[in-house]
């Protein structure tokens, strides 16, 4: 019965054997149990019958362990009419056995049911309905319980220009995508003792058991981001073969590092992966990836403001794209939209001197917390002081955050009082903020982002600027 429950997955062989174990105990029980002892039997055939329903998902074979023997007490009864045997307890032993197992097998039938029905919604509850890998709750959760036993490692894998999939193809091929990448990710890291989820859209995060010394560990962001170039998708029996690529983060810890938590491998996780598509060049909008025209003491600074904080050199990228295409758009001329591109990158350059707790907290900000982070915008004023800027650059760093209604800080400059290349900059930074993700926060749609530049005309933001961006974004490119 054992080596028919857990080693043999044939159906047909599962039950012979398990016929084959019954007959056998039939004859044991027959060879030396005879003449039945009333008091003894139910116990013996009760524990057969227990076995079966236990070990066989059966509803056969403990229907005749438990009817088998009750047929044989009632052959007993004619010798029972001879005075051999009490007639009151045949009969009730032969009905308890028939209820004992007419009992057992429905109750065992029912929560058979009841854990069947339980296990699916489970197994729903914790797995991602469309790529069939775990979902992030589940991930974490059995992340926070691996970190307990040993170093693990966190990767986080962002697909390259998965929109574009979807746009060209559609979004049933997108899906097509999806469950071929979590196939790779499974195929790639099989071996390892990991959990792969879905981090959501076209994101996924890989927790893989990490002891320092498994080489295959140490490089395996950089193995899967290689691995996935060299392979090829067929997404569409009629369409050709398609390469893919994403950007891969990797955060390691060991048993040793008391203080490490899930929530900060995360974010260096997401920071690698960050910097390895700024590596990639994967942020090409609008205006061709050119460097701004800045001197050496400020691409140094920019190389600082990345160690300190990826999400703030990636938002400031996206900004000077983003403020470089709308100043164009205004009509002013190209040197003028080059400076505007050099302050984009340069705008939050005061945040270096902020603590990166500050910076990176996933939470909302204390009274205390955003007086520091405004600060930021002296702070930023003070670093460049030395190195001559334009006065166009020194504008926008003082004044992105002046509001067209004046409510803005620090000097609550108000409508055209702000310098144009600032109003500009000052745009093009809230809608960055918005569409740049954090693993902890929520990011809008490029569409939901747009509505809440709208809705922010004339009060944060000037109106005819307003109406220029929002032309841009519609009429002339797609939103990565």
């Amino acid at each position: 019965m054992f080596i028919a429950k857990f080693y043999i997955k044939h159906n047909a062989v599962k039950h012979a054997l398990a016929i084959v174990s019954y007959l056998s105990f039939i004859f044991l029980v027959d060879l030396h149990s005879l003449p039945y002892t009333y008091y003894i039997v139910i116990n013996k055939w009760s524990i057969l019958t227990a076995c079966y329903v236990l070990l066989l998902d059966n509803i056969l074979f403990p229907l005749i362990a438990g009817l088998y023997p009750a047929l044989r007490i009632f052959m007993l009864l004619p010798e029972s009419r001879a005075g051999l045997y009490p007639i009151g307890k045949i009969i009730g032993t032969a009905n308890g056995q028939i209820c004992f197992t007419i009992t057992l097998v429905l109750i065992y039938q029912l929560f058979g049911k009841v854990i069947i029905e339980r296990n699916k919604y489970k197994k729903m509850s914790i797995t991602d309905s469309l790529t069939g890998v775990a979902t992030f709750a589940h991930t974490i959760e059995t992340a926070e319980k691996m970190i307990q036993s040993g170093g693990i490692s966190i990767l986080i894998t962002d697909m390259d220009r998965f929109k574009q999939i979807n746009d060209t193809f559609g979004h049933v091929a997108g899906n097509k995508v999806l469950i071929k990448v979590s196939e790779f990710l499974k195929a790639e890291t099989e071996g390892l003792e990991r959990i792969i989820g879905r981090l959501g859209g076209d994101e996924f995060i890989i927790v893989v058991r990490n002891d320092g010394k498994n080489e295959r560990v140490k490089n395996l962001a950089e193995h899967l981001s290689k691995a996935i170039r060299e392979k090829q998708f067929v997404i569409d029996e009629e369409l050709d073969p398609i390469r893919l690529s994403f950007s891969v983060g990797q955060a390691n810890s060991s048993p040793y590092d008391k203080d490490t938590n899930i929530e900060k491998l995360l974010n260096k996780a997401d920071i690698d992966m960050y910097f390895n598509k700024c590596k990639n060049h994967r942020l090409d909008i609008f205006t061709k990836n050119q460097k701004p025209q800045l001197p050496k003491e400020g691409f140094e600074l920019l190389n600082v403001l990345a160690e300190k904080d990826m999400y703030t050199y990636v938002h400031s990228r996206y900004t000077a794209h983003y403020a470089a295409a709308l100043a164009k758009e205004v009509g002013l001329p190209d040197n003028q939209v080059e400076l505007i591109y050099a302050a984009g990158w340069l705008h939050d350059i005061g945040k270096i001197l902020i603590s990166s707790d500050i910076i990176r907290k996933n939470t909302t900000l204390t009274p205390e917390e955003y007086v520091l982070i405004k600060e930021h915008v002296s702070y930023g004023l003070n670093i460049i002081n030395n190195l001559s800027l334009p006065v166009e650059i020194v504008n926008c760093i003082a004044y992105h955050h002046e509001n067209w209604d004046g409510t803005g800080y620090p000097n609550k400059l108000s409508g055209e009082s702000i310098p144009l290349e600032a109003r500009i900059l000052q745009l093009a930074d809230s809608y960055s903020a918005m569409i740049v993700r954090r693993v902890y926060r929520k990011t809008l749609s490029p569409e939901d982002a747009l509505n809440e530049i709208i809705s922010g005309c004339g009060k944060q933001f000037d109106p005819k600027l307003v109406k220029i961006f929002e032309n841009l974004i519609r009429n002339k490119f797609k939103a990565a």
